[in-house]
């Protein structure tokens, strides 16, 4: 698991100044279609944290895309390591639906034993109010019947905005 941590921080990091890649005609692909890959990573942030994270987007229709993410994140008494893999649907131009599937594994730097890993259904819905703005509201259900960690509650509802400046 160590090397499989280490392989993905490398990866990540290798793209961190937060650089957006778009590919086109790959292969038998038509010229309208795309991947589109989004990386950033914080090399050193407080406490000696690492923070990386990583979207692939890959577009099979004009409404339609698969998105596959990973975040890898340090702190000070274990590391995470998150992935989810969703569908996203285009209801409109700016109104989207997801569902997807994640697995999150946190890794104990001490050799104490870690939380097992979380898995979880995600669904939701998002509105891109302009090219710099989206907010989302997403429910991760959970499947984990442990009361360690940050894995305790079996259902979670959030809302978060994010602007790209």
């Amino acid at each position: 698991m160590k090397q499989f941590t280490i392989i993905f921080m490398l990866a990540v990091l290798g793209f961190s100044h937060g650089q957006q890649y778009e590919i086109e005609n790959i292969g038998n692909a038509k010229k309208t279609d795309k991947v589109k890959l989004i990386s950033e990573g914080y090399p050193v942030f407080l406490n000696d944290e690492m923070h990386a994270y990583f979207d692939l987007d890959i577009k099979l229709d004009s409404d339609f895309q698969l998105q596959l993410q990973g975040y890898y994140d340090t702190y000070l008494g274990s590391d995470v390591f998150r992935v989810p893999v969703s569908t996203k649907w285009y209801a409109t131009d700016k109104l989207y639906f997801f569902s997807g599937v994640e697995a999150e594994i946190e890794l104990d730097k001490y050799g104490n034993k870690p939380a097992p890993p979380a898995l979880k259904f995600i669904n939701g819905f998002g509105y891109e109010v302009n090219k710099s703005l989206f907010l989302e509201a997403k429910h991760d259900l959970h499947f984990n019947k442990t009361s360690l960690g940050n894995y305790a509650t079996p259902n979670l509802f959030s809302v978060s905005g994010k602007y790209k400046f």
